[in-house]
């Protein structure tokens, strides 16, 4: 064996005791979580914590905290098993707090590791200056000092979230059916006695979304509400975490949605097969956030999130109708017949070169997704995408491969009619183009209003029944639209519409998630309107931040 031979064997034998390493670890990792969570009586749900850079003390052992662990919904801290299995039987989580029907509701205390820019709802000093001394509610979120305690009323209001948040005596939750899922599904609801103005939220949380950060955002929400109000879609069966809703329809609730343009489009379609609904929220954690960029919620949901406020906000929100619409994708052509595809459609619905960057964009992520999971990286990927398309024009000509009938107003572009079967459509005489866009709200691309301007000549709303379209000619010419350096083609307003695709495959997407599809007849046509919350603007007038 040279030289050459040796170094090579040496770097796979490391590379290979890494890789085991690795794996070891990772599976000790899981066993460890399984094990903690393994105590159901106390209503604890715990998740690692590092607090080496910060002052946290363990409630079992009153020793400091470098690694440990956190519940979630209470913000109880130990510092391990032996711990955690102690402090269990002692003190158990706010689901069950003490108080039902028969008297009030009282606080849920948990003493220590408070911050100390806290102040003391009794005094108006600030807390947190020892260990493990005064106190804070998991409900109410309000802190007192040790010695402020016996003067501060027993009962709990919950504090500026009883508008938003099911009090633990109102609800009654049973396990799931699928042994795999953690998440306690309600069984009944019932209104607390002051429910003038009560309306419960109900957060849906995708925690593979923005990189990592739904699962962040989702631990944070998980400390305010009542555990049964949050819901990961990655671990429950959504459908059955709703029921309740549809079950007691004189509960008014508002619905939260946070996560990308396909998550918030699949949840819309389980809200929308409710009997009974309430309005929708959305919270921008993927890549383009249309949606919310038109509903005023922001083009993307940072760390900094005050949990409070956004709540606040969700109560205050204006209530309005947007259009949803229904994709009927039947196959043609091909010896064997494929069976007829629906999807649905909130934001928009493209065949051509912007499906192409988003279905490599797609691919790549789900071959790489832990090398992938920053925004920064994906952003990049866009553009590598993008780019490559510029000199590759794999859509190039796509007005050869279509057909497009559309009804409703018409802008510049040629019409003819065809055949009876198309009697209420017109056929369109499409230039050299290699996108072609069916766009429902105002924004499109990560936040490029295409529609601008068309505004006076065909006005746009989110209720009219009747959707855009245009087209781009290049990957170039999406760059301009994004810089604001030119303006799309613009073909007309439809209520109704179909595409051919004729004689090859071309990539297509709706709402973010993109296939190839191969010949087809393509039909777009109403489905139903769906009530959505829209972001009051208000001057922010500051909230402590308490998670």
């Amino acid at each position: 064996m040279d030289l050459y031979e040796e170094i090579l064997t040496s770097i796979l034998f490391i590379a290979g005791l890494s890789l085991v390493i690795l794996l070891f670890r990772k599976l000790l990792e899981i066993g460890k979580r399984k094990a903690v969570n393994k105590f159901p009586s106390s209503g604890h749900y715990w998740s690692p914590i590092d607090a080496s850079d910060r002052r946290y003390y363990c409630l079992g052992c009153k020793k400091r905290i470098l690694e440990g662990y956190e519940c979630d919904y209470c913000l109880l801290k130990v510092c391990g098993l032996r711990c955690i299995r102690n402090i269990s039987n002692k003190i158990y989580c706010k689901v069950f707090c003490e108080g039902s029907e028969y008297g009030p509701m009282k606080h849920h205390w948990i003493p220590g590791n408070i911050d100390s820019d806290q102040f003391c709802c009794v005094c108006d000093e600030l807390c947190g200056d020892n260990d493990l001394e005064d106190f804070r509610c998991s409900w109410c979120i309000r802190v007192v000092h040790t010695k402020c305690r016996p003067s501060f009323p027993e009962e709990c209001d919950l504090g500026e979230l009883a508008q938003s948040v099911i009090p633990p005596y109102c609800v009654l939750s049973r396990k799931p059916g699928n042994r795999n899922q953690r998440m306690a599904v309600v069984e009944s609801i019932t209104s607390p006695e002051k429910s003038e103005h009560w309306c419960p939220l109900m957060i849906i949380v995708n925690s593979k979304s923005g990189s990592g950060a739904g699962k962040g955002l989702l631990r944070s929400f998980r400390a305010h509400p009542h555990p049964v109000q949050i819901v990961d879609v990655q671990k429950v069966n959504l459908r059955a975490c709703l029921k309740w809703i549809e079950d007691h329809p004189e509960i008014n609730v508002r619905i939260l949605i946070a996560g990308g343009d396909g998550t918030i489009c699949s949840t819309l379609d389980v809200v929308d097969s409710l009997g009974h609904k309430g309005p929708v929220a959305v919270l921008p954690l993927g890549t383009g956030n249309d949606l919310s960029r038109v509903l005023g919620w922001g083009k993307q949901c940072g760390s900094d999130i005050n949990i409070i406020q956004l709540l606040a906000d969700i109560q205050n929100a204006q209530v309005v109708n947007v259009d949803r619409w229904r994709i009927r994708i039947e196959p043609t052509g091909g010896r064997r017949t494929l069976p007829m595809k629906t999807v649905s459609m909130t934001n928009y619905i493209s065949v051509g070169v912007d499906a192409v960057v988003t279905l490599g964009m797609q691919s790549t992520r789900d071959s790489m997704p832990k090398a992938l999971s920053s925004r920064i990286l994906n952003k990049l990927l866009f553009v590598t995408f993008g780019t490559k398309d510029v000199f590759k024009r794999e859509c190039k000509g796509l007005n050869e491969f279509i057909d497009l009938y559309i009804d409703g107003k018409y802008d510049f572009c040629n019409f003819s009619y065809f055949g009876s079967f198309y009697l209420k459509f017109r056929l369109v005489d499409l230039p050299a183009i290699e996108g072609l866009v069916f766009l429902n709200i105002q924004c499109w691309g990560a936040g490029v209003k295409p529609w601008e301007g068309a505004q006076k000549e065909m006005p746009q709303q989110l209720d009219d029944k009747k959707f855009e379209v245009f087209a781009v000619t290049s990957s170039f010419h999406i760059a301009q639209l994004q810089v604001g350096l030119s303006q799309p083609i613009h073909v007309g307003q439809a209520s109704e519409a179909k595409v051919v695709i004729k004689n090859r495959s071309l990539p297509m997407q709706s709402d973010g998630e993109a296939w190839m599809q191969n010949p087809a007849t393509i039909t777009v046509s109403h489905k139903c309107q769906t009530q959505m919350l829209k972001k009051n603007e208000h001057p922010f007038k500051g909230c402590l931040k308490f998670f």
